[in-house]
């Protein structure tokens, strides 16, 4: 049995993911799962096709349907059963950021849901994934590999900063639907915070989980989404680390080592449409 989607959003994260489902929610010609972030090839395979299939609205006319977990670009055993459960006319997202950004990005997180609390060198030595999820040819060459180099396509943050209207047509072509020039492309999505309670937010994310994993993605979904809720639980968040002042951490100083080495990586992998991500980081 072939899955329902014959689309994905595979990673990375702190990349754009809830914008990305924010636009195609709205698209007429894409129908989307019940719930951002399913987790299903990752984390809940066990549940089965019949599971994964009433995830998603009833068979309709939609050109594209599928779902958005920008987890699934790090676990080669998701990006096995993808290739192997969904159709062959399928395409799979990625979309990259500057490697810099989205790891203060990701640690921003973290802080928020309060799974840490030092400075960000210090975190980015005991949360090793605020790195190896910034580096990214080993993930993209796997997910070509195991998927086809000519399903996959990549996106760049860096244009839905600056452009997000084009940002959105890439995804339309990407996904071969029409682009619709009257969709909210210029709407901002829930910023940066920091958690009023950082123990209460950590027990709802195990509440979320204990829910998942009993077959409700959809209503962690809701309860995530709502505005109402992130106002309650969260503050407004401190200032983002400026790596200028941190370059001569030892932790930093690694990272961007590693950076460097792997955006050659990248670049050789990708061709010159890669963004000059260093000319940005401090030297």
């Amino acid at each position: 049995m072939k899955a329902p989607a014959n689309f994905l959003y595979l990673g990375g994260d702190k990349c754009g993911s809830t914008w990305i489902h924010h636009i195609l929610d709205k698209h007429p010609q894409v129908s989307l799962a019940l719930a951002k972030e399913l987790f299903f090839f990752d984390r809940f395979y066990a549940k089965g096709m019949d599971w994964y299939s009433n995830q998603f609205p009833p068979p309709g006319t939609t050109r594209r349907q599928g779902e958005i977990c920008h987890d699934y670009l790090y676990s080669a055993t998701a990006l096995a059963r993808i290739a192997t459960d969904l159709p062959t006319d399928s395409v799979f997202l990625i979309c990259l950021r500057d490697p810099v950004a989205r790891s203060i990005s990701h640690y921003r997180y973290l802080l928020k849901i309060g799974h840490v609390k030092g400075d960000f060198p210090t975190a980015i030595v005991t949360h090793p994934q605020i790195i190896s999820h910034s580096l990214y040819s080993e993930h993209v060459t796997r997910a070509r590999n195991l998927l086809g180099k000519e399903r996959v396509k990549v996106l760049w943050f860096d244009q839905l900063q600056s452009d997000p209207a084009g940002f959105g047509s890439a995804i339309c072509e990407a996904l071969g639907i029409d682009y619709l020039p009257h969709l909210p492309y210029s709407d901002r999505i829930l910023d940066s915070a920091g958690a009023r309670s950082p123990l209460l937010v950590r027990n709802l994310r195990s509440t979320g989980w204990l829910v998942r994993r009993l077959g409700f993605p959809a209503l962690v979904s809701r309860v995530k989404d709502s505005r109402a809720m992130h106002k309650l639980l969260f503050k407004k968040a401190s200032s983002a680390p400026v790596l200028s002042d941190l370059a001569g951490e030892r932790s930093v100083m690694d990272m961007l080592s590693d950076f460097q080495k792997d955006f050659i990586k990248i670049r050789d992998l990708l061709g010159p449409d890669v963004p000059d991500w260093p000319s940005k980081w401090p030297t």
